[in-house]
């Protein structure tokens, strides 16, 4: 079994991006959304207004700065190449642990219908809403727009 990365966090972080798991070329980037194709990057650092690093700590920096994390639902999984619909083996991530660290915890938003079916049927945050927007995934490049905008929607709910 492949193992995911470690979240990212702080106390001050109020919404938390939830994926399924990392691409292969995340994993071995050890980077979220390290694939060139994801357009998780590019579509917060538009909506941020502000010009998109190619470094991922600074990356990081202004997720953090903007009061957001980032993590997984699953720990651990066997899944032939990156799409959601190969995974033949899961293990949840202990959400424990970040619920106590991040008081301010808000909302939880699921990049993917997979990530956001995942949270629900295992009810990982039953005092939280749960929102789930458009993969950023490049595999659904081919909706963009609507993914764009409901993107920018879930984000104007706490930068508005």
């Amino acid at each position: 079994m492949e193992q995911g990365l470690a979240p990212i966090y702080n106390q001050q972080t109020e919404i938390l991006i939830l994926g399924s798991a990392p691409s292969q070329i995340s994993l071995k980037k050890k980077q979220y959304y390290g694939n060139n194709g994801n357009q998780f990057w590019k579509i917060l650092f538009e909506y941020f207004d502000i010009p998109l690093s190619t470094d991922y700590n600074l990356r990081v920096e202004e997720l953090l700065k903007h009061h957001l994390g980032l993590w997984d639902v699953y720990a651990s999984f066997n899944r032939a190449g990156s799409l959601d619909s190969s995974f033949k083996e899961t293990q949840l991530n202990d959400f424990q642990k970040l619920r106590k660290a991040t008081p301010h915890l808000r909302l939880i938003v699921a990049n993917g219908q997979k990530a956001y079916n995942e949270i629900l049927a295992h009810d990982l945050f039953p005092d939280l809403p749960v929102v789930s927007c458009h993969s950023t995934s490049g595999a659904n490049n081919g909706n963009a727009v609507a993914r764009k905008a409901q993107w920018f929607e879930v984000l104007r709910r706490k930068f508005a």
